[in-house]
């Protein structure tokens, strides 16, 4: 089952959210936070289990000397889709973030 799976199941059948609306999803590993969830680069979520992030401030935190861009962008446009209040993407191996989406922007993938 897919980690994102999981989280829509929880907020559907249980009603729960992570605290402050903010979740950060790890592509390859868990990021050392408490509202945390490790993607597996092999098993990406489709694009229906990622509505689970709906509505929620995504933070993607990535590590760009070993993931493939094809990859990210695929998740990442699975999560844009999704409709998150904010989707922002942070390259660990580069210092680098991006912010994809911010409150009451429309812009395209």
């Amino acid at each position: 089952m897919s980690t994102l799976k999981e989280l829509d199941r929880i907020r559907t059948q249980l009603g729960l959210a992570p605290a402050d609306g903010l979740i950060y999803l790890g592509l390859g590993f868990r990021p050392p936070k408490l509202n945390a969830i490790a993607i597996d680069p092999a098993n990406l979520p489709t694009d229906r289990e990622c509505y689970a992030v709906a509505g929620l401030d995504v933070v993607l935190v990535y590590r760009g000397d070993s993931v493939r861009y094809g990859l990210l962008r695929k998740l990442t446009a699975s999560l844009y889709q999704a409709l998150p209040r904010r989707l922002m993407i942070v390259d660990l191996d580069y210092s680098r973030s991006a912010f994809l989406k911010t409150v009451g922007t429309s812009w395209k993938l």
